[in-house]
């Protein structure tokens, strides 16, 4: 087996989903950073949790929606037409700000709404772009591609936050508004020139239903069913560590901003380089072998996470979350492209929009319960608790994706 594949950066659809998605991806970190900078600073920090939360609700109300939209007209004029929506959007809003000054309560409400109208745009896209791999490329790119999309999210945090913290203090926010609208048109118009494998836009008849649901191609596949368990799981635990690092690095670490920018990019850094290497790379985990990689990853992920909870100075949180970045990477990656091939091509966007659902609820489930629950426990303990929960699960893990102690009627 040949450990390089190059040819994937040499496709041209590939080059084309790498460089649109990272420009739109760090201009939208930028803009993310600077929202939540400005709402804690000029309003309260109480209006994060309902901002992120009105977000997430379109993914929710399009959950029986959207994979029938994407069927209908395609996944890849569902992603270009949903970056020509949000551009437009964020474009209307920072037309708003600049020409008629909108403050107060009047730039609440044209935040909230713009956010839930861009909630409906992506509510389509992020199934429609992770469904785009087998359109795009022969079976043994997919690992590849999907790797450069995830490597583009993956730099974009780390260029993202360095470049907000340089432009924050040189521009205000509607620029920062107007930057990301653009980048969303730049990507449109980019993903114009995508081209569909022959084999594929030359199908004559839909063999699925287009009205297909998640949770009818969950029921037909139970084996996919148990892995979206597990990766629900591994999300809802993952996603706590972000909400901890900025308590970890004041309380325990004693750092500053730099402190946490170094934090957060080493975590960033080693989830871009396992992008890399497996967009360069041929290596890809046998279907037999699956289950115990699931397993083993899952068992390295709550070792590391308790070896996080230990740290005491910035640089061995570094090291430990650049770690966790890695392996928490690798995972994703390997987990979409088996969704990718084991199921039919139109099957796709319906487990894609169970995917988004679950990322896109993360956040705010996360923050929600952490409001909730850190102002009345010990947030070092919290934290060891959730790393030996993670071990002992995965103990379970290979039982459990077998369908031997659960199984979906």
């Amino acid at each position: 087996m040949s450990f390089i594949n190059i040819d994937v950066l040499r496709d041209k659809n590939s080059q084309i989903i790498f460089l649109s998605q990272l420009v739109s991806a760090v201009c939208e970190k930028m803009m993310s950073i600077g929202l939540i900078w400005f709402l804690t600073k000029e309003y309260s920090i109480n209006i994060v949790p309902w901002f992120l939360a009105l977000s997430f609700f379109p993914h929710l109300l399009m959950a029986f929606y959207s994979t029938p939209i994407i069927n209908r007209i395609g996944p890849m004029k569902t992603v270009i037409s949903a970056e020509f929506f949000r551009g437009f959007i964020l474009l209307v809003l920072f037309f708003g700000l600049h020409f008629f000054r909108l403050g107060g309560e009047s730039f609440l409400t044209a935040l909230f709404l713009s956010s839930f109208l861009i909630g409906f745009g992506s509510s389509l896209f992020n199934p429609a772009i992770l469904s785009l791999p087998p359109k795009l490329v022969n079976e043994d790119k997919i690992v590849g591609l999907n790797a450069l999309i995830d490597s583009s999210m993956s730099i974009s945090t780390i260029l993202g936050a360095t470049f907000a913290i340089i432009i924050l203090n040189i521009v205000d926010l509607k620029i920062l508004i107007l930057l990301n609208a653009l980048s969303f048109f730049w990507a449109g118009f980019l993903q114009l020139g995508l081209t569909p494998l022959k084999e594929i836009s030359e199908t004559s008849q839909q063999e699925i239903p287009l009205a297909m649901s998640p949770v009818s191609v969950l029921k037909k596949y139970p084996e996919i069913a148990r892995m979206l368990g597990s990766f629900l799981f591994l999300n809802l635990v993952f996603t706590p560590i972000l909400v901890m690092i900025p308590w970890y690095v004041q309380k325990i670490y004693g750092g500053d901003s730099r402190s946490l920018a170094i934090i957060e990019g080493s975590m960033g850094l080693g989830a871009f380089l396992t992008g890399l290497y497996l967009s360069l790379s041929s290596f890809q985990v046998r279907d037999e072998k699956r289950i115990s990689m699931i397993a083993i990853v899952s068992f390295f992920f709550g070792v590391l996470f308790l070896l996080f909870t230990y740290s005491s100075f910035t640089w061995e949180g570094a090291v430990v979350l650049f770690l966790i970045g890695t392996i928490s990477t690798f995972l994703n990656i390997q987990v979409l492209t088996y969704f990718q091939t084991a199921l039919h091509i139109d099957e796709i966007p319906a487990i894609m929009t169970a995917v988004n659902i679950i990322s896109a609820a993360s956040v705010p489930l996360s923050l929600t319960f952490s409001g909730l629950i850190f102002p009345y426990v010990s947030i070092p303990q919290f934290a060891k608790s959730i790393g030996i929960l993670i071990v002992i699960i995965a103990f379970v893990m290979p039982t459990f994706l077998k369908g031997k102690i659960w199984k979906l009627e």
